[in-house]
């Protein structure tokens, strides 16, 4: 075998077990790092959305920059973000948040937006449909409480009926206590915070 071959074959060897860049795009990886994103912390910043704010972050959503441009930010942010070396936050652990800022879509355009001109009454907006409360909860509270209220980085919610009234569970969510992020009235309004809670009140 010449010097050239086995030249070759190394390099091919090094290309075959070279570790690729993390990379995430799986529903599962999108779950965890929606779980992540709340577990260290960065929605109370940039928000639950990743939509942010003039005061405590930049939007992130729902056009992140490259991961490999967030990782090296993350392990070395400027400005009042704090650093967050690879022992806390991984690079693998930043692709699924990346994988979970990049699926969240944007927000409706301001022509679907109703407004309330000149003292005009609000067009009724119209009936909830059957679903409407799982669907809130798989998008807002699955990914803290499990898909079937078993709990997770949250308490589990199956059976709270019996402790709580559905006004009680309401009230909870829009005045939260502890690390649960307060979503009402700017993620969720008055109605997904009525059927999410109803949609709680029937776990068992």
């Amino acid at each position: 075998m010449t010097l050239y071959s086995r030249s070759l074959i190394a390099a091919l060897a090094f290309i075959v077990l070279a570790k690729p860049e993390a990379h995430a795009d799986t529903r599962s990886d999108i779950e965890t790092g929606r779980a992540l994103f709340m577990q260290k912390g960065c929605y109370e910043c940039h928000g639950v959305l990743g939509q942010g704010s003039a005061s405590t972050g930049p939007a992130l959503a729902p056009h992140p920059i490259a991961l490999s441009a967030m990782q090296a930010y993350v392990h070395d942010p400027k400005g009042e973000m704090p650093v967050y070396s690879k022992r806390i936050l991984s690079d693998d652990e930043i692709a699924r948040i990346h994988a979970y800022l990049a699926s969240l879509p944007p927000s409706p355009s301001a022509e679907r937006i109703a407004l309330l001109i000149d003292g005009a009454a609000p067009t009724p907006q119209a009936s909830v449909a059957p679903g409407h409360g799982s669907t809130i909860y798989a998008a807002n509270c699955a990914a803290c409480h499990g898909a079937g209220g078993e709990g997770g980085v949250g308490p589990a919610l199956r059976g709270i009926a019996s402790r709580y009234g559905t006004s009680d569970i309401e009230a909870r969510i829009r005045e939260p206590s502890g690390i649960m992020p307060r979503l009402y009235p700017h993620v969720l309004n008055d109605d997904d915070v009525r059927d999410v809670a109803r949609y709680v009140a029937q776990l068992r």
